[in-house]
């Protein structure tokens, strides 16, 4: 089964509401946010760590789906930044940091509407950013610590996932959404999200974004 083309995936975006849809791409980014905190972007993008912090925080304050001053102002003041007016060859770690902050550009062009489509294309990065980690990993003479744990993981996982015929980080990651989807999916209309089982769900993509981290450490080269 090609993960790209799954209908069952589809569906749940599809029923989801515009809060519903945020809190959904949220977490997907939230899956992707541990690389830029903990892995220094290279100076001359001009990229203030501040300026990150502030759009990553205000980026969560809120999860209703729509339009946030706040988080506005921080994407303008990261749109500010060199990187957005040169070009530039990234390394794998590098390029991973860049698509993510793509990601949390499109959460600002979203807001207000939150459709479908949008939501969709978030989710997919993530989606698409965990198979490019396993497929560098694959590809690569570089070695990643835990490949032990990381087949034990694959020979242990359900049925359904199985049939992604997918790496370790694609699979972790189509998990931790399965989890995210069924509980704002289950939550009540309007209801609050982040309650108990909500913060257990931020541990869980906090936990695959360090795993992230720990496998992209792997490829960042030494001054």
């Amino acid at each position: 089964m090609n993960w790209r083309d799954d209908e069952v995936l589809s569906a749940q975006i599809r029923v989801m509401d515009r809060p519903q849809r945020h809190q959904a791409a949220f977490l997907a980014l939230r899956r992707l946010q541990a690389p830029l905190f903990c892995i220094e972007m290279p100076a001359d993008w001009g990229i203030d760590p501040a300026v990150v912090d502030a759009l990553l925080r205000s980026g969560g304050a809120r999860l209703d789906g729509e339009a946030d001053e706040k988080f506005q102002q921080a994407v303008a003041e990261l749109c500010a930044a060199p990187l957005f007016e040169s070009e530039v060859e990234p390394e794998f770690a590098e390029l991973f940091q860049l698509e993510t902050i793509g990601g949390w550009l499109l959460l600002g062009e979203a807001l207000g509407e939150m459709s479908e489509v949008q939501t969709d294309r978030i989710i997919s990065l993530a989606r698409e950013l965990a198979d490019s980690l396993d497929t560098i990993m694959d590809d690569s003479l570089t070695v990643v610590e835990g490949e032990d744990l990381r087949e034990r993981y694959l020979d242990g996982i359900d049925e359904r996932l199985h049939t992604y015929g997918v790496g370790y980080f694609a699979s972790r990651n189509l998990e931790v959404e399965g989890r995210c989807h069924e509980a704002i999916l289950a939550a009540s209309a309007g209801g609050e999200l982040f309650t108990a089982a909500g913060h257990e769900l931020l541990i869980n993509c906090d936990d695959y974004s360090n795993e992230v981290l720990s496998a992209l450490r792997s490829f960042v080269k030494d001054d």
